[in-house]
């Protein structure tokens, strides 16, 4: 996590912060590139709006000259006063932010945890990745109740029972085989473009499993809050 140290001006922000890169995976002082000082929406009440200091800083890797961006709130930061969130490369985020869901705990708590410990394996060990995606996925399809011994039938009870509808009877499986090319040993290895592939097809499946209900479980709590 940043610790992005704020001052009053801008060409006084720390020109070094101590960083994980999530290009290259390694810990480093980064230097610092910009800071953008804006202001955006907080809060949003009927047909007031309420608008609070938000910075978007700029930092640059030495090791792998990757460009990584944070943001947040001045007064009302996300986590605590010295932490910005990941906005670029994208952090691990399975559950948006609460204003758009129902309930933070839409997606069960396990799965966001193992999301957030192997994210940055994409880029620096894929077949790590798509190991662990597998195992992601098979934490979904038990708490799905999905039936059987294997991941594989375990997905087809799911796609059986309309679980899984279109397209993504064909995306689980693809997730599933290319899980397999990770942890078994084989001449074969995950690349990186493959494992981001896996992790756009994990991140439908949640969004549609659980994101997606919990939107709209919100969406019409506040239409009816409107009406009451």
């Amino acid at each position: 996590m940043l610790v992005h140290v704020k001052r009053e001006m801008i060409g006084t922000v720390s020109n070094e912060n101590t960083i994980v890169c999530h290009y290259c995976g390694n810990k480093v002082p980064m230097e610092f590139v910009a800071v953008h000082h804006g202001k955006r929406l907080y809060e949003q009440v009927e047909a007031r709006k309420f608008f609070q200091d938000f910075d978007i800083s700029v930092y640059r890797c030495p090791t792998c000259d990757g460009i990584c961006v944070f943001a947040d709130f001045i007064k009302y930061p996300r986590h605590n006063s010295l932490a910005a969130r990941r906005i670029y490369p994208p952090g691990a985020k399975l559950v948006p932010d609460i204003h758009k869901v129902a309930s933070k705990g839409c997606v069960p708590k396990h799965i966001q945890l193992l999301y957030e410990e192997i994210a940055p394996l994409r880029h620096i060990a894929p077949n790590a990745f798509a190991g662990q995606i597998r195992r992601a996925l098979e934490f979904t399809t038990q708490e799905q109740k999905a039936t059987g011994h294997t991941l594989f039938d375990q997905l087809r009870d799911l796609t059986s029972r309309g679980a899984f509808p279109g397209h993504f009877s064909n995306i689980t499986d693809l997730m599933r085989r290319v899980g397999n090319i990770g942890v078994h040993a084989t001449h074969h290895d995950v690349d990186i473009w493959e494992a981001e592939l896996l992790d756009d097809f994990f991140l439908a499946v949640i969004e549609y499993l659980y994101v997606t209900p919990s939107k709209i479980e919100r969406l019409r709590a506040r239409l009816a809050a409107r009406n009451a």
